[in-house]
């Protein structure tokens, strides 16, 4: 076999090793630090304190925490309902319509709709959850603008709504990236197979349905791929904006895992949550894979 291979590889194997190296110290830090939250999840390590430096094994008891005390399933079902209208209904659905809408459109006004989309997606979490903060308080724009004038009280909304607020926000921010991958995708498909189908009386919805969709599919599942992993590990624009509350209005998994690993020192407990995390995530991906594959 090694005489098969190129002899500029067989000659310089240990300058591709050193090229390589990097990468192996990634992955290497990668498998590490999963074996760690593996190991840890069955333990009763804690942050602080004598289970610090003496803890010990404690089985599945972390597991069984997750499923009979309140909290972690809470915690799942907001995380469900922001990843769906966040990630999938939101930016996915937000990005592939302005990617058609904007196809074919003046370079002008394309231009324009762009950069005020980037602008949100290049803002720091931070300043994004500052400005929509403002935004939705009680003496923010949307009261000063719209409330008020209409005769009505002011509005908390970041408070009063606060799953709602931080969904948007985060639509506002993560539609980029679905709008320039279907925009690249959408420059793919081949001008000559829509009009094909526009000649046959296929309407502009048949068009868009029965035949650019199709074409475009593997650009939808990884689009949804990436999106669904960010959104459902997505931390910080929601801990900046309300930390988890009101209550536990918007305590998502990442920020539940946050809690109680670092608020109140389990780190046992959330590395318990970290695997389930994990395995979820491992699920969904495995789903959009199989959707990546060509249809037989």
């Amino acid at each position: 076999m090694r005489n098969q291979a190129n002899p500029w590889i067989t000659s310089n194997l240990p300058l591709l090793g050193l090229a390589m190296l990097p990468a192996i110290i990634l992955i290497g830090a990668l498998v590490y630090f999963t074996v760690w939250a593996f190991t840890f999840s069955f333990t009763d390590l804690a942050l602080v304190g004598r289970k610090s430096v003496e803890w010990s094994w404690v089985g599945f008891e972390n597991f069984e925490r997750l499923f009979t005390r309140r909290g972690f399933l809470e915690s799942l079902w907001t995380t469900i309902i922001f990843v769906f209208f966040s990630a999938i209904v939101g930016q996915s659905v937000l990005g592939f319509l302005l990617a058609t809408a904007l196809r074919g459109t003046s370079s002008t006004l394309k231009t324009v709709v762009e950069v005020c989309i980037m602008l949100g997606w290049l803002l720091p979490d931070i300043v994004a959850a500052f400005l929509w903060s403002a935004t939705t308080s009680q003496t923010g724009l949307i009261n000063a603008l719209i409330v008020v004038p209409l005769g009505f009280r002011p509005v908390n909304f970041i408070n009063e709504f606060a799953l709602p607020v931080v969904t948007i926000a985060n639509i506002w921010k993560g539609t980029a990236w679905s709008y320039l991958l279907f925009s690249a995708a959408l420059d793919s498909v081949s001008r000559e197979v829509v009009e094909a189908a526009k000649i046959d009386g296929a309407t502009p919805f048949q068009r868009t349905w029965l035949v650019v969709l199709p074409i475009i599919r593997p650009h939808i599942a990884t689009n949804m791929l990436f999106i669904t992993i960010w959104t459902f590990t997505y931390f910080p624009l929601i801990f900046a904006m309300t930390g988890g509350g009101p209550g536990r209005q918007t305590e998502t998994l990442a920020v539940f895992l946050y809690n109680q690993s670092f608020s109140r020192g389990n780190l046992g407990f959330g590395s318990a949550i970290s695997v389930a995390m994990l395995l979820i995530v491992g699920a969904l991906s495995l789903i959009y894979l199989r959707m990546l594959r060509e249809p037989k």
